[in-house]
């Protein structure tokens, strides 16, 4: 039963509760390590218009088979995923630094990809999935909500460019966050406020 209350019943991943568990798990273990530790929240483009054409049933199944592609490419131990609500996953990776994080991004994008599965109410004719990244190193001082914020806006910047890619939140976008602070709708009326 304890096993079962972890889980995401659709998906089979871990559920929302436990991936922010584990981060402030992964929080403490990386401040004592001086380890860098990386968040990616990877959503799946034009999913409510697939629901809307091919039903709810094919949607579930679409996430289920994102959840198993996204869940391949993820090898050790501490890393986990989790269903972090409706068609959103998140993953935290342990002792990544924004270039290893990135790589396994760009792996579970190609991977949703290769799962061809049809949606003609996307540009690319099948579902993709936008990823966005944000490794840092954490410290006492800040709180693991930030980097979760951060890989946020990281998603909200790749969605803006386009979707069906990755856009890596820096360590400098870290130090200027102030958590609570960001809100998506500033990014709507001004969204070149970003350098990169």
């Amino acid at each position: 039963l304890a096993r079962l209350a972890e889980l995401d019943p659709l998906t089979g991943t871990r559920n929302r509760r436990v991936f922010e568990e584990h981060l402030a798990r992964l929080w403490q273990q990386a401040i004592r390590d001086s380890r860098p530790l990386a968040v990616l929240l990877v959503d799946v483009d034009h999913f409510k218009p697939f629901n809307d054409r091919y039903g709810h049933q094919a949607g579930d199944l679409a996430l289920q088979r994102v959840a198993s592609a996204i869940q391949g490419q993820l090898s050790r131990p501490l890393d986990l995923l989790a269903r972090y609500g409706g068609e959103e996953f998140g993953v935290l990776l342990y002792d990544s630094d924004g270039t290893a994080a990135r790589r396994i991004a760009e792996r579970i994008r190609h991977a949703v990809r290769a799962l061809d599965i049809t949606h003609i109410g996307s540009p690319q004719g099948s579902i993709t999935a936008s990823v966005g990244v944000a490794s840092v190193r954490p410290r006492r001082e800040r709180a693991p909500a930030g980097v979760v914020q951060l890989a946020d806006e990281a998603l909200y910047a790749a969605k803006m460019q386009g979707r069906d890619r990755v856009h890596l939140a820096t360590e400098a976008d870290y130090e200027s966050l102030e958590t609570g602070v960001f809100e998506r709708p500033s990014l709507r009326h001004n969204p070149g406020h970003r350098s990169h």
